[in-house]
């Protein structure tokens, strides 16, 4: 099992991750940037949101070219596993 940020990562969540051809660069962000929602258990979600995008871009973290249609990405971990990752997209992405 590979590591990101000390967390764990699942078969599911390495598949996620080149199905929906995410950097693992954008999920670090989101586990350190993102907000933490509480899902019950030892889930936990991390969204990093349209705001927290456009930051990481003027901090010269990324392109937005690489990101143009994103408008957040949420990562879900179960104590020290990620369990999977998505982004919401939409027609005006971080642009508006």
């Amino acid at each position: 099992m590979k590591n990101i940020l000390n967390y764990k990562l699942t078969l599911h969540f390495e598949e996620r991750l080149m199905q929906r051809q995410i950097d693992p660069f954008l999920v670090s962000m989101c586990l350190v940037k993102g907000a933490m929602k509480p899902l019950g258990r030892s889930k936990v979600e991390y969204t990093l949101s349209k705001e927290g995008i456009l930051q990481a871009i003027d901090q010269g973290y990324m392109l937005a070219k690489d990101i143009l249609w994103v408008t957040s990405f949420t990562v879900v971990a179960k104590g020290d596993v990620l369990i999977t990752v998505f982004a919401k997209f939409g027609d005006t992405g971080i642009t508006n």
